[in-house]
């Protein structure tokens, strides 16, 4: 009755994870990746400009000329190489970027390698596609850093990419340059793309942020993801986009027009706005994200049972909660009913790795967030 690629395709939503949460009062939310910013006024400014001056028609499939050639500069600024326009394409949130990518590159029963925890967007991607997933572990042990010689050892003659996050989410997990030039090597030497999911790049706390696209060799087969729904607030306005070389681009446009034509008039004006406006807003808020994680290590050092990885990025920790004695989804079922907060699984959101984990966003105020903490504490202690 269905198609087959649909089937195969679980559909796992940290947003209607909340439905856990529905019989219960005084609930504090920490399951999903959302700033609780407001969005910047100025950006919010543009839109409305944009909607009275009527540029509500139809743009380019690719994206406006003037936000594909702010992205360019952007972009080459922080690679330290010219990115033309014609390299970039705007698309509905990151997420359309991944899926037009991957539909673009990956043919049926080819196989991608991906980091283990990983994000389930990419996997449904990976699905639809007819891919094969591949999983490639992150060293808990070390800060979730990603498993080389793993990496050099699942590359087949039918790996077609590799999909990297950094900063990662769940794990938090930064990529070094060391790592990174590792990775470039066994791409260059295996001839396959990489897919570098750089979204949280603003959100680094320790060390600096590295796209793998600076590696020498990798520009050529490298295609960046990014958003404007973190650094800027601007989860519900729906707008990201790809940058790779242009070839790459044009096939992938063909993908996004497909499916969605273009994306909203009205939110590329607003993004121009975002990138084209002041920056000191992005700096307050990973300030303020970077104090509401060092509450977080804290609070989680104090309640037995728990280990955790100090993230480096993005705003999410992923702790192990294997002394507890319950699989994560059983532990956030007892949580959100005994301490009412709500946080991630980490399986099967995350993956196989994630069964004994939960993922803690620190999205909400520092008052909030301490109150939160000491519930999961008081809870914890009555399991371990």
């Amino acid at each position: 009755m269905f198609a087959e690629r649909v089937l195969k395709c679980e559909k796992y939503s940290l947003i209607d994870l909340a439905k856990l949460a529905k019989d219960f009062e005084d609930v504090i939310y920490l399951n999903v990746g959302e700033p609780d910013f407001a969005t910047p006024k100025h950006i919010l400014d543009a839109a409305k400009e944009a909607m009275e001056k009527s540029y509500t028609r139809y743009t380019p499939d690719e994206g406006i000329p003037e936000l594909r050639e702010a992205i360019a500069e952007k972009e080459s600024q922080k690679i330290g190489t010219e990115i033309k326009k014609e390299q970039v394409l705007i698309t509905a949130g990151s997420t359309g970027a991944v899926f037009a990518a991957i539909m673009s590159l990956v043919n049926p029963g080819e196989e991608v390698l991906i980091q283990d925890p990983w994000y389930p967007g990419h996997i449904r991607s990976i699905t639809l596609a007819g891919g094969k997933t591949v999983e490639v572990p992150q060293i808990e042990e070390k800060g979730y850093d990603l498993d080389l010689d793993a990496l050099n050892e699942k590359v087949t003659k039918k790996t077609r990419l590799l999909i990297l996050i950094s900063p990662n989410n769940p794990t938090g997990a930064v990529l070094d340059y060391k790592t990174l030039k590792g990775i470039a090597e066994i791409a260059i030497d295996n001839n396959f793309y990489v897919l570098s999911d750089e979204v949280y790049e603003k959100f680094v706390y320790e060390g600096k942020f590295t796209s793998i696209a600076e590696i020498p060799g990798m520009e050529e087969r490298t295609i960046i993801i990014n958003s404007f729904s973190k650094t800027y607030c601007m989860t519900g306005l729906r707008i990201g986009y790809a940058v790779a070389p242009q070839q790459i681009i044009e096939q992938m446009s063909k993908v996004t027009c497909a499916a969605n034509l273009s994306v909203t008039s009205i939110v590329q004006y607003a993004a121009l706005a975002a990138l084209k406006g002041p920056q000191d807003y992005v700096e307050e808020l990973v300030k303020e994200y970077g104090e509401r994680r060092k509450l977080v290590l804290k609070k989680l050092k104090e309640i037995p049972g728990i280990k955790t990885a100090e993230p480096k990025g993005a705003f999410y920790v992923f702790p192990n909660t294997e002394k507890t004695g319950m699989l994560s989804k059983k532990l956030v079922e007892h949580l959100v009913k005994d301490a009412r907060v709500l946080v991630s699984p980490g399986y099967p959101f995350f993956g196989p790795r994630g069964k004994h984990h939960i993922r803690i966003s620190f999205t909400v105020p520092k008052n909030k967030l301490e109150t939160a903490l000491e519930r999961i504490k008081e809870s914890i202690e009555k399991l371990v």
